[in-house]
């Protein structure tokens, strides 16, 4: 009897509601992707919140039509352009769900990715929130195709602030993936909105949301990420980057250890000399191509300090690189040296 009861009790229970928010600017055919995906989840959303960026193309016709064909839709229009992160923080502001999901306008959930990623947070009430891996999607003029990144791990990888800093090192190119991101309600509300002060405001977020719950990497593709021209990543550019990186992550160790001590010093050493080594690699990696303009800025990067010596070395180096360059025969226009920051 009494499990009769219990399994009533569990058929009348209220599922719980997942929201998603996307914020566009000027992305008509992408963004209609992105919430085509959405909606065609196996357990669909209560609402896809669509935050327009005062777009100059017909972005807000194609939202406003797939709003008009399924109320699902939400559309907000910004008056003016906020230049991205201010839309970011209206989009998920408006959501209603018990659970929230990111999706970048670019980009396109894989099939399953909101059931598998609610399921795991509904059996593990102590995980604030899930990220999964992700699939490059090559879209470029000249070549288009697929390419599966290799799995982290084979089961769910557990993300907390004792570890934090060990994974954020180790996984230095893609500690996460923005559009992979399910959040418990709570989570948003209690780390914040996104922060302004950064280009990379969700890599800000992560970090501050990780070092407060416990967040799980599934091993799982979560969603296709589109590798084109247009990335927020490429206009970017990868020596901004690598220094809005190395201002989060001063900002969060001195929060961690506080303006002094032993432990403070050791990250920060190791924070910047792994930093170092990853921008060695993307001048490798930019003067095998004979991207000049590309391996000089990385290699600026790495002298943040503007003393005598370092600007001598700073100046040598863009010097020699850009002579290296314009010795090569050719230089690569292969889809993911066009579309990738790093």
């Amino acid at each position: 009897m009494e499990s009769n009861l219990e399994s009533k009790a569990e058929m009348v229970r209220p599922k719980s509601t997942i929201s998603v928010a996307i914020a566009t600017y000027n992305r008509a055919e992408m963004v209609k992707s992105a919430i085509a995906a959405a909606l065609e989840q196996s357990r669909a959303p209560m609402e896809v919140v669509v935050s327009d960026d005062a777009s100059t193309d017909h972005t807000v016709k194609a939202v406003s039509e797939l709003a008009d064909a399924d109320p699902r839709v939400k559309l907000l229009r910004q008056q003016r352009n906020t230049g991205g992160v201010g839309n970011w923080n209206r989009a998920m502001e408006a959501t209603r769900g018990d659970f929230i999901a990111w999706c970048s306008d670019d980009d396109c959930y894989r099939a399953g990715h909101l059931e598998a990623s609610v399921e795991y947070l509904e059996a593990h009430p102590e995980i604030g929130f899930v990220h999964a891996a992700f699939v490059d999607w090559i879209d470029s003029p000249d070549s288009q195709g697929i390419e599966f990144r290799a799995l982290r791990s084979d089961k769910p990888l557990v993300i907390h602030q004792g570890n934090l800093f060990r994974y954020l090192m180790r996984y230095y190119d893609w500690p996460f993936h923005p559009s992979t991101i399910v959040m418990r309600r709570r989570v948003w509300e209690d780390v914040g909105r996104f922060d302004a002060a950064y280009a990379l405001a969700d890599t800000d977020w992560f970090v501050r949301a990780a070092r407060k719950y416990p967040v799980a990497l599934l091993p799982r593709y979560g969603v296709n990420n589109r590798r084109h021209p247009g990335n927020w990543s490429n206009r970017l550019g990868s020596a901004r980057m690598q220094d809005e990186i190395a201002q989060i992550m001063d900002k969060e160790i001195q929060s961690a250890y506080g303006a002094a001590g032993i432990r403070r010093a050791f990250w920060r050493q190791a924070w910047r000399m792994n930093a170092r080594l990853h921008l060695l690699l993307t001048v490798r990696a930019r003067l095998r191509t004979g991207h000049a303009d590309a391996a000089c800025a990385a290699w600026r990067a790495m002298f943040t300090k503007s003393t005598q010596r370092s600007l001598w070395l700073a100046e040598a180096g863009e010097e020699w690189l850009r002579d290296k360059a314009s010795r090569m025969t050719t230089v690569s226009t292969t889809p993911r040296q066009r579309v990738s920051p790093l």
